[in-house]
């Protein structure tokens, strides 16, 4: 039983440090700490958490949450170090059991752990655990207790767990011992070490990530990208159909971050632009759709009075230089803000009116087109070459398609492929394989004659397809991946490598998945025209054949 509480001085640092039990005149209570099989534990009937009573699924009647299930991440941590705080226990009415008091969702999780032990034919842990003999009989106290322990509790914020894991990443200790605490936190190494950025997110911007479900990964990437636009939309979207996808990728992720860090340099390149013209005196003036109306005209538009093209070099002594900044490219576009007064002339070619404004604005949308189409294609490249070199290390064998792939490119049919080898490079199959370049530095004539001998000798033969599945890759990615593969008819060859991804779990762009649409579009329709092609082939060979019976046809006698 408790001893009595008592007026006394409060004990020293030193009569508290180590107490086998409470001296007088400091309350206490009677018990002792164990170590139990989490098995053979119940439930208190005096637990203030309960789980919903049995037989009450199809009631009518609302149910009970039930807030005693351990989550995935505390099964997580009890299977990788066990159960560090002990439960709270108390004997039951038989004499023999142990009620827990508290500790329900470490008894489950702990009971979770054990039963994969055994069925794997493992050791177990046991729990620790402190056994209130005090309690016995005594369910008012049992009761009260479990309600203070858990009306009392706050749960850590998330800006004080992110800290906790960063104080981790940044401990000087050995890569598995790091591993194996992430394990028990339920998170990958990756994600212990992004919380290194993820804590330097605002408590605004931490709060609108925490609503939208991201890990600490994806909490450093919004960071880095979280003053552009709307980029937390496109993330949450991103993230969204990586879900839907269902197969534990990243990959519209990847290209959504891809498209954001680029939006971000041509903003960071367009600032550092303005503020350098700016210190160098020269005015810079909001683009126009159209000049012909305005004093202002760009030197493109301007000649001298000799008719000779004016240079921003020639016109930087002008009055009237300045700039504006073009709108599909962060450079600096130059022209004079007054051209009549400072006596320059209209080229032969600049439009005069609306009309001609219109349509040179039409010919500059086309390139505009062009130019949009070329960055979406190579901001494509680079999540997909990340996807290559994480296909070309993943475990086991290659897959069917892969094995297809790689043999029928590779046994000397393929046209593509013998490109690629009289022009090998092995820059790109390094970059798949992860490995240094082996000719990096070196000219065509003096290149590695087996840069990957010494790879292929280390490499155990069921791994041997990934070295295959990087050549071919690289293959595909030089001779039918260009810059301009996109454009007009599209190769079968860029079709067929799109299709192989797609079927790989590669979540093509917006721009590849439009690409492989219009090459679609192509095909079925020269299908068609082929199908229309011979239906009037037939068709005249079928009146031939009539013409050529009746002219055959014997007259009557």
């Amino acid at each position: 039983m408790t001893s009595p509480l008592t007026e006394t001085a409060p004990p020293t640092a030193e009569a508290t440090a180590v107490i086998d039990e409470p001296p007088a005149g400091i309350e206490g209570f009677e018990g002792t700490f164990t170590w139990v099989d989490p098995r053979t534990l119940v439930v208190d009937p005096y637990n203030h958490r309960k789980p919903p009573a049995p037989g009450t699924e199809d009631s009518d009647e609302p149910q009970q949450e039930d807030t005693t299930e351990p989550d995935p991440e505390l099964i997580a941590s009890v299977r990788e170090i066990g159960v560090q705080t002990p439960l709270l226990l108390r004997p039951q009415s038989d004499g023999k059991t142990l009620g827990i008091i508290f500790g329900q969702r470490r008894f489950k999780a702990a009971t979770i752990a054990v039963e994969e032990a055994i069925a794997e034919g493992r050791t177990f842990r046991l729990v620790p655990a402190i056994v209130r003999t005090d309690l016995r009989g005594v369910d008012d106290a049992a009761l009260t207790i479990s309600l203070v322990e858990n009306a009392h509790r706050k749960d850590a914020s998330t800006r004080d767990n992110i800290a906790a894991v960063q104080q981790l990443s940044l401990m000087k200790i050995s890569k598995t011992r790091k591993a194996k605490y992430a394990r028990s936190l339920g998170l990958t190494t990756d994600q212990v070490k992004a919380s290194e950025t993820a804590i330097k997110l605002s408590d605004k911007s931490l709060a609108n990530v925490m609503k939208s479900d991201f890990d600490f990964v994806e909490m450093a990437d919004f960071h880095e990208v979280e003053d552009v636009g709307d980029s937390l939309w496109q993330l949450k979207r991103a993230k969204r159909r990586d879900l839907e996808a269902g197969n534990g990728e990243r990959g519209n992720w990847a290209h959504a971050m891809q498209g954001l860090r680029d939006e971000k340099k041509d903003r960071d390149e367009r600032v550092r632009l303005t503020a350098e013209l700016t210190d160098a005196g020269i005015p810079v003036v909001e683009r126009r759709w159209s000049w012909v109306t305005s004093d202002a005209r760009p030197l493109t538009d301007l000649t001298t009075a000799d008719g000779e093209a004016i240079t921003p070099e020639d016109h930087r002594s002008c009055p009237g230089h300045a700039a504006f900044l073009d709108r599909d490219e962060p450079v600096a576009v130059w022209l004079c803000q007054d051209w009549t007064t400072h006596e320059h002339h209209l080229a032969p070619d600049a439009p005069k009116d609306e009309r001609e404004q219109e349509s040179k604005e039409e010919a500059k949308e086309a390139r505009r087109k062009v130019i949009l189409n070329n960055k979406a294609w190579r901001a494509a490249r680079i999540v997909r070459q990340e996807f290559l070199a994480t296909l070309c290390s993943r475990k086991g064998d290659a897959s069917p398609a892969a094995w297809a792939l790689i043999m029928s490119t590779m046994t000397g049919t393929s046209y593509l492929y013998s490109h690629f080898v009289d022009s090998f490079r092995t820059d790109l199959v390094a970059v798949f394989l992860r490995v240094p370049d082996p000719n990096e530095g070196r000219t065509k004539w003096h290149r590695v004659s087996d840069p990957f001998g010494e790879l292929i000798t280390k490499t155990p033969p069921g791994r041997r397809w990934r070295i295959f599945l990087a050549h071919v890759a690289a293959a595909y990615e030089q001779q039918a991946m260009g810059d301009s593969a996109w454009r007009g008819h599209v190769d079968s060859t860029t079709t067929a490598w799109l299709r192989f991804l797609k079927g790989e779990g590669y979540p093509l762009s917006e721009f590849e998945a439009e690409t492989l649409a219009t090459a679609e579009a192509q095909a079925q329709e020269r299908a068609a025209e082929e199908a229309s092609k011979r239906t009037v082939e037939e068709a005249e060979a079928a009146k031939g054949s009539v013409e050529d019976e009746s002219e055959t046809e014997p007259t009557a006698a």
